[in-house]
């Protein structure tokens, strides 16, 4: 599950273009422009290794096996996936041999045809940060982890502030205490982390739930106190300005009211709200109103060059939808994960990029 700190001019970039998603989401009114588009049209098609994307959707199989019928928002319509149609297809994967780049390729070119999306493409990037804890406080680790609370329900629970004041203290949900709690709100925003703990050994946090209070991008909070500028927000500033400044930091953080619950999901690898491992720079999170899980989607963007301010750089691959977020809205809105890291980091939190998103629609049935 996915946020956003992104505000202002920088939320305005990662939302323009985009149609906005209907109450009762996957309805038949939600309609977007999209065109056809031969394979060999595509810039940069040959050129990527198709098998590391075959291999993130075989992860999805699975699922898409085992779910109903998926529908998926095509040209002025819907087409509608059947489990059948899904099953044919993770067939035909599963006999493509393991890192074979070309009989990737062919997969994808046999089993689907590719649409361009109309309305320009807005991608911007997420990771899975890493933290220093333990499963003990300490003089050290004060800052507790908390999974969620049985009581908590469909109504609105106690705020960020409330909490970290102690609302829930006493209560046995802390899964583990952190040092930073500028770390832990970066977790909370993307969604997912790991902790190397102090005991040895690594936690896994996947979300579990949050306190049903408003979401607030604090980078918006920041614009308008004009400590930033609204056009410089990226998440390195706002958390370079955020540890500059612990105590009215604090403050910032506690006007998003929205406070995210984890559990220990005990695995080696962060996991998306499909419920398949994420796989870096494959992954894609997407707003399943358009975009069933699974899919594959070619993106054509810019990327952050790591390590350089500003410099960007041609990125284009091939994506399996396997996340989605609130602030991913719109048939031609993406977010990639790029890992763990501090490369992935840096990506991340500077990936704004327009660009174009082509849509692989299943050709079966």
């Amino acid at each position: 599950m996915r946020w956003s700190v992104l505000s202002g001019g920088a939320a305005m970039l990662a939302a323009a273009g985009l149609l906005s998603a209907c109450a009762g989401g996957g309805s038949t009114e939600n309609r977007v422009a999209m065109a056809p588009i031969s394979f060999n049209e595509i810039a940069g098609w040959t050129d990527d290794k198709q098998d590391e994307a075959l291999a993130a959707f075989r992860r999805s199989c699975p699922k898409l096996i085992a779910a109903p019928e998926s529908k998926i928002v095509v040209d002025g319509a819907q087409k509608t996936i059947a489990p059948g149609e899904w099953k044919q297809i993770c067939d035909n994967a599963a006999a493509v041999k393991d890192g074979d780049s070309r009989a990737a390729r062919r997969f994808f070119e046999e089993n689907f045809r590719p649409l361009v999306v109309q309305p320009k493409a807005s991608i911007t990037g997420y990771f899975e940060p890493e933290l220093r804890g333990s499963r003990a406080p300490s003089r050290l680790f004060t800052v507790p982890v908390y999974r969620r609370p049985p009581d908590l329900k469909e109504q609105p629970y106690y705020t960020r502030a409330e909490i970290e004041q102690g609302a829930l203290k006493g209560k046995g949900l802390e899964i583990a205490w952190v040092q930073d709690p500028v770390a832990l709100f970066e977790v909370q925003v993307q969604g997912s982390g790991r902790i190397h703990l102090a005991e040895g050994g690594m936690l896994s946090l996947g979300f579990d739930g949050s306190n049903n209070r408003p979401y607030t991008a604090i980078g918006g909070v920041l614009a308008d106190m004009g400590v930033i500028r609204r056009d410089e927000i990226t998440w390195p500033a706002i958390r370079d300005w955020l540890k500059r400044n612990p105590q009215q930091g604090r403050e910032v953080m506690r006007k998003n009211e929205r406070y995210i619950f984890f559990k220990d999901t005990r695995s080696g690898a962060a996991t998306g709200s499909e419920g398949v491992p994420l796989t870096a720079q494959r992954s894609l999170a997407v707003d399943v109103v358009f975009t069933p899980f699974g899919t594959p989607i070619w993106i054509d963007t810019l990327r952050p060059v790591a390590g350089k301010p500003g410099a960007t750089e041609i990125y284009r691959r091939l994506m399996i939808a396997q996340d989605t977020g609130s602030a991913i809205k719109g048939a031609a809105r993406g977010d990639v994960f790029f890992g763990g890291g501090t490369q992935a980091s840096d990506w991340a939190g500077r990936m704004v990029g327009g660009g174009r998103a082509i849509v692989l629609v299943p050709n079966r049935g």
